[in-house]
């Protein structure tokens, strides 16, 4: 029943979108293998408005040619996105241009850009909307490259723009891979990479850490991590996804955070820890460890830890702690090392957002961890 409410939808809105193909309209129907047996997957369908700058839709062959191709460019991206899956994910996602708005002048026209991230939105029709400026022309400046950001109304905003000395062709470079990554933004996964730290960057033990593979981090890994594909199967049905769910990615972070030390397999009692936060890369910095411990505890009689503000943890107040790095992207920390210490010797556990948040889609309150000496 989903699949023909959204090849009726489809029929319906096929009008809106300029040159409009119906054979691309149809959804046929997603099958996964499972074993002996093929499962059906319902189709979640998002339509997307398309701003094109005029002489980029006239270079790349003009209005009429630009649709089709752009409709062929969203099928590709369709493709790779469920290809990445790997059986991951519950549904079909599919990504539908609906609406060509070619305009003129500057991409960065206060007014064009008041219109694109204010103005009226029709979310009856529309989900998303993706902005194009495939060439720098008429003052514009900057290093190109593409963004995912909010609006008023809790919109989605792609922004694919060319770099200098550039005119982009969106249709025979990776811009269907990219798109892909900043619509997995509108679905409410964080930049994976955001996690990477090197030897280099960590003055606390060297010990580089890269996060799970997944087109969050490198849109050309062609696979969703565990993390991004439970993100994903949560917020599938909803189009607005901060109207729908309250202070989202906060939400995810478990009511506690429970770490036990064990030496020589039982719990120690009295056991120093301490919680190096990683940043993001910030204008002045790369990702890196902060050198000084944000936290630190000593275990109880049952050789534990419980942390109860684990949002707090993450995502610190300045006024409770004034000594917080003068730069914090996003104004949180992405991860943390912890450190046990028993006598001379130290131990170490990563605790990325992505793990700490995994407890959420387990029906779990707790991330629990332990450190064995």
């Amino acid at each position: 029943m989903k699949q023909i409410k959204y090849w009726i939808l489809a029929l319906l809105y096929c009008s809106g979108f300029a040159a409009c193909n119906q054979d691309l309209e149809i959804p046929l129907p997603q099958f996964q293998t499972g074993g002996s047996e093929e499962i059906a997957l319902d189709t979640i369908e998002f339509s997307v408005y398309v701003y094109a700058d005029r002489p980029s839709v006239e270079r790349l062959g003009g209005k009429e040619s630009f649709t089709v191709k752009l409709e062929e460019l969203f099928r590709k991206s369709t493709t790779y996105w469920n290809e990445s899956s790997h059986k991951k994910l519950k549904y079909y996602f599919r990504y539908k241009p609906m609406y060509l708005e070619v305009y003129d002048g500057s991409s960065q026209d206060a007014t064009l850009k008041n219109k694109i991230y204010n103005g009226p939105f029709d979310f009856n029709l529309y989900d998303v909307t993706v902005f194009f400026d495939l060439v720098q022309d008429n003052g514009e400046t900057g290093n190109g490259g593409a963004a995912h950001s909010g609006g008023s109304n809790n919109r989605s905003v792609v922004t694919v723009f060319a770099g200098p000395n550039e005119e982009k062709n969106i249709f025979t470079d990776n811009t269907y891979r990219t798109l892909v990554h900043e619509l997995g933004h509108y679905r409410g996964v964080t930049d994976m990479y955001q996690y990477i730290i090197s030897s280099n960057d960590n003055p606390v033990n060297k010990i580089a850490y890269e996060p799970s593979k997944c087109i969050m981090w490198d849109a050309a890994q062609a696979e969703w991590s565990d993390y991004a594909a439970k993100i994903i199967n949560y917020t599938a049905k909803s189009k607005q996804i901060g109207k729908d769910y309250e202070d989202f990615f906060a939400s995810m972070y478990p009511k506690n955070i429970e770490i036990t030390v064990l030496v020589d397999g039982k719990p120690k009692r009295g056991v120093p820890v301490y919680f190096y936060g990683s940043r993001a890369g910030g204008s002045t910095h790369g990702r890196d460890v902060w050198p000084e411990a944000f936290k630190n505890f000593q275990t109880d009689k049952d050789g534990r830890i419980l942390i109860t503000d684990v949002k707090g943890l993450y995502v610190p107040d300045r006024k409770l702690y004034p000594d917080l790095p003068a730069s914090l992207p996003y104004g949180r920390w992405f991860s943390f090392i912890v450190e046990a210490v028993h006598g001379t010797t130290k131990k170490y556990e990563w605790l990325p957002e992505y793990i700490v948040q995994m407890p959420f889609f387990e029906g779990s309150d707790t991330y629990r961890a332990t450190i064995a000496f």
